[in-house]
């Protein structure tokens, strides 16, 4: 079971925001979903992500949740969320 948790300015929002997936597969292709169905929104149709695009760096453990095998989750340079056990 993978958590992911996204990026965004407030930390308590990215905490209400988590997910769990049954694989990093899985994970990485929402991510990769979610940045097409963004880029489509605001009218860039040219812009195209698929799981291969998603980078994992991993960073350890977290500070703040205790999870396992704690991930950055990168996606075109930017840091889009983080995962882990």
């Amino acid at each position: 079971m993978i958590r992911f948790m996204p990026n965004f300015e407030s930390k308590r929002w990215s905490m209400k925001s988590q997910r769990t997936f049954e694989d990093i597969d899985n994970l990485k292709c929402f991510v990769a979903d979610k940045a097409n169905l963004f880029f489509r929104f605001i009218g860039k149709q040219d812009r195209c992500f698929c799981s291969i695009d998603v980078q994992l760096i991993h960073i350890d453990r977290d500070p703040l949740l205790g999870w396992k095998n704690y991930c950055s989750i990168i996606l075109d340079g930017r840091v889009v969320g983080f995962c882990g056990e």
